[in-house]
């Protein structure tokens, strides 16, 4: 398999005007050359995209606030709580649809079979409305440009958050399948992602939800993901895969809840990539840095069959971020899971009873 990656400057530095990121995607870009991973990786930097390019989702009054951000409609448009509007505003949100959307386009001309944007995943946008740190939805633009050619797209979301913003855009149709494994609790953000929201009209049955409470573990979130990936790849049959594979629901993560470790995720993309279709891996959540770092770059190296060693490297500029252990395993810890075998195998049942509805 071939694996690209979009490596780019910009797209480090316009995220890290997000505080709740600061400079993940630069201590990401770093340590994967300081384990020489980059050298294994295909690196292709950013193909602009202008802001008529964000119409193909986002309304036009929402991409005219973006160039001309007045305060007084602000929250309107969904920006003021967790989405600061800051000075060019159309610019960031152009480059951060740049780096996914030139990832689509590695796929649809053959370039790679494994298209990375680590700095990708903003899956709470809506058509017209900013939310939880999603500015525009990358994922949604990317999924009508490889529909272009890929007429079946899956998508998958691993995020501790439900997908809800590319639910919404795609509940109508039976061209995209969502599937997004994720917590759900009273109070929790988004509050949405029932495992009875199935999707409307044509599009029924092809909205998958697995919500799961607190302190779900690697046991839990893989079983649930091996008992409904094969069975949704079955039903719906897609030509390309997209995955969001937000790192918040890692041990440790402040807005997060989840005890997972780096190779359930890991685990989880690799069941993906095996399913030889073109697949489209974008990051999302993370909040602890250097957690999530560490969990993109172990997944890079699998996808890629490398080795890592037990120790970041010192040569790193960020080493110190990675203390006080400074090791590249993400230990599980003693949250309790308050996941019972007797609830999540009934949700199982439902989802595959919904997916049975298919085909």
């Amino acid at each position: 398999r071939t694996v690209g990656f979009i490596s780019d400057r910009r797209l480090c530095q316009e995220i890290s005007r997000i505080d709740k990121y600061s400079h993940r995607s630069l201590m990401l870009q770093t340590l994967l050359h300081h384990t020489n991973l980059t050298k294994a990786l295909k690196l292709f930097p950013l193909k602009p995209v202008s802001t008529d390019e964000l119409l193909v989702f986002h309304s036009k009054d929402f991409v005219d606030f973006l160039s001309d951000p007045r305060p007084e409609v602000q929250e309107e448009f969904g920006f003021g709580y967790d989405c600061e509007a800051f000075d060019n505003l159309d610019e960031f949100c152009c480059t951060l649809a740049a780096g996914t959307l030139t990832a689509a386009d590695l796929l649809l001309e053959d370039k790679v079979t494994v298209a990375i944007n680590w700095s990708g995943g903003w899956h709470h946008a809506k058509r017209d409305e900013a939310a939880g740190f999603c500015y525009v939805n990358d994922i949604v633009l990317a999924v009508h440009r490889l529909q272009a050619r890929f007429k079946r797209i899956l998508y998958v979301d691993l995020d501790v958050h439900h997908g809800d913003g590319v639910e919404d855009a795609f509940a109508f149709t039976d061209k995209v399948m969502t599937v997004s494994i994720h917590k759900r609790e009273a109070g929790f953000f988004p509050g949405t992602g029932a495992v009875d929201d199935v999707g409307f009209g044509r599009g029924k049955f092809f909205s998958v939800n697995i919500p799961l409470l607190h302190g779900a573990d690697d046991e839990t979130f893989c079983h649930v993901f091996n008992s409904v990936f094969p069975l949704a790849v079955q039903r719906f049959q897609p030509d390309a895969m997209v995955v969001q594979c937000g790192a918040d629901g890692l041990v440790g993560d402040p807005l997060g809840g989840f005890n997972l470790t780096p190779a359930s995720l890991s685990s989880c993309v690799q069941r993906i990539v095996s399913e030889d279709k073109p697949v489209l891996l974008l990051g999302g959540g993370g909040y602890n840095i250097p957690n999530t770092v560490r969990c993109w770059c172990r997944i890079t190296a699998d996808l890629l069959g490398c080795e890592l060693p037990t120790d970041i490297p010192d040569s790193d500029n960020f080493f110190l971020e990675y203390g006080p252990d400074y090791e590249f395993d993400v230990p599980r810890g003693r949250v309790k899971n308050e996941n019972t075998k007797e609830e999540v195998d009934k949700i199982i049942h439902t989802v595959i009873s919904n997916l049975g509805n298919i085909g």
